[in-house]
């Protein structure tokens, strides 16, 4: 029932807001009233005095994935809808998003992120709730606005995601910084549980450096960018309770674990470079070991609308004795895919082919992936 509420709640707001805006202005006041509506970003609603504001924006990625030989189907990838905001001053702030997925042989809706902050100043905001993690450059990034139709396999492998968690952020001239206190981490194909093993608590801290034209920031691609060049570079470093065993990570229920991370990117005219290299040291027990991985990409604008991509990844798990879970070997990931932008990131198709190889095995095994990808980003 609540989460019928929540859908009849969100009809509502994003009518009334979608009707202003076609009836009167993108930033039209309401006659006789104390507010205005729009879009701006969102679609949103606020008071005049910018005490209240409400803004709700939506995200829809269809995906075609085929194995070629093994397997083809089609997904909604990514479903969300979100609404943000202000209440009583515009320095505490609220967010909330709802996701919805077929992966998985999946149909589910769940509550992806719900937190409230109170920003003290350009150098001090307070946050609290459920969020994404300021760990990967890659993975904190917004989903449409990536390169490619997904992640990087080193990303999957090594990513921090959401949960619970205390942050303190902002801006320190030359640098933006996270530092938080969390509970355990789960990873993408990670169970429910998001609670610390033996009450442990986690860490994460991470650096971003705005070195050219503002910095690169987290934004993988830009259509039509014309500005100074941009570079960045980041790192961040965190300690996780795990609580959930992870395919994807190769990661059990207790282990702990130590993640590095260091990351760079660079966008000139119709050309856009992003790299990271992870680091993990994983204790289980009396047993420890480290594993490693990276990613390299390249995108460049061939036209206004056409963007050709490049992506080299690899990932070398290192456990000691490996079995059928731990594995011991590296596994690499080789894409190009090519983008149409009809609207930059709001309306786009994206096309992508990957050569995936693995020795975690006697015999090398390899796999040939082409996905097709189209979204909306409001």
């Amino acid at each position: 029932m609540k989460r019928y509420c929540v859908y009849v709640f969100a009809s509502i707001i994003l009518g009334l807001s979608s009707g202003m805006f076609f009836s009167q202005s993108l930033m039209a006041q309401v006659p006789g009233s104390n507010v205005e509506s729009g879009y701006n970003g969102g679609f949103f609603i606020r008071t005049t005095d910018k005490k209240f504001s409400l803004t709700a924006n939506g995200f829809i990625q269809a995906r075609f994935t085929s194995n070629l030989a093994t397997s083809n189907n089609f997904d909604l990838a990514l479903g969300r809808l979100a609404f943000s905001g202000n209440v009583f001053d515009p320095n505490i702030q609220y967010f909330f998003q709802y996701e919805g997925s077929t992966f998985g042989n999946t149909n589910f809706v769940t509550m992806l992120d719900w937190w409230l902050a109170y920003t003290v100043s350009p150098a001090l905001t307070i946050r609290m709730g459920r969020m994404i993690l300021p760990y990967s450059r890659q993975f904190y990034t917004h989903p449409g606005n990536l390169l490619f139709t997904d992640l990087s396999g080193a990303d999957y492998a090594f990513n921090l995601q959401r949960t619970l968690g205390v942050e303190v952020s902002g801006s320190l001239g030359f640098a933006n910084y996270h530092l938080m206190l969390m509970n355990s981490v789960r990873a993408l194909d990670g169970g429910p549980s998001q609670v610390n093993v033996s009450g442990d608590i986690g860490w994460l801290a991470r650096v971003e450096v705005p070195i050219l034209g503002g910095g690169y920031g987290y934004m993988e691609s830009v259509p039509n960018f014309t500005g100074a060049p941009q570079l960045s570079i980041g790192a961040a470093i965190a300690s996780n309770p795990v609580a959930s065993r992870s395919g994807f990570q190769r990661t059990l229920a207790g282990d702990r674990t130590l993640n590095i991370t260091a990351d760079a990117g660079f966008r000139a005219g119709g050309l856009s470079v992003q790299g990271a290299y992870h680091l993990r040291n994983n204790t289980a027990g009396a047993v420890s070991w480290t594993d490693n991985g990276f990613y390299a990409q390249a995108g460049f604008y061939l036209a206004p609308q056409f963007e050709l991509g490049v992506r080299y990844s690899s990932v070398s798990f290192a456990f000691p004795s490996a079995d059928a879970f731990r594995l011991r070997g590296t596994e690499t990931e080789i894409t190009a895919g090519l983008n149409y932008y009809l609207a930059a990131h709001g309306t786009k198709i994206q096309l992508d082919y990957s050569l995936i190889s693995n020795n975690f095995t006697a015999t090398a095994v390899s796999a040939n992936r082409l996905r097709l990808q189209t979204q909306i980003l409001f």
